[in-house]
């Protein structure tokens, strides 16, 4: 019975890889990133931040030398 030992390797490795895969499925948030915590489906880009007008305007009002 030389290949009881890789046999059993082999089962290890199967039943580690399934713990691994069991453990990140019950830690991980999933969706999130396509759909909103009800699963409604989010737009693909978000909506555009509002942006406010930062423009200055200056004008010489008189001249002055120095």
């Amino acid at each position: 019975m030389p290949g009881v030992g890789m046999l059993l390797v082999i089962v290890g490795a199967i039943f580690l890889t399934g713990a691994v895969a069991f453990y990140i499925s019950r830690n991980v948030e999933h969706g999130e990133a396509r759909f909103g915590p009800g699963g409604e489906q989010l737009p693909p880009q978000a909506p555009a931040a509002e942006k406010k007008d930062m423009s200055v305007t200056l004008t010489q009002s008189e001249k002055i030398d120095d």
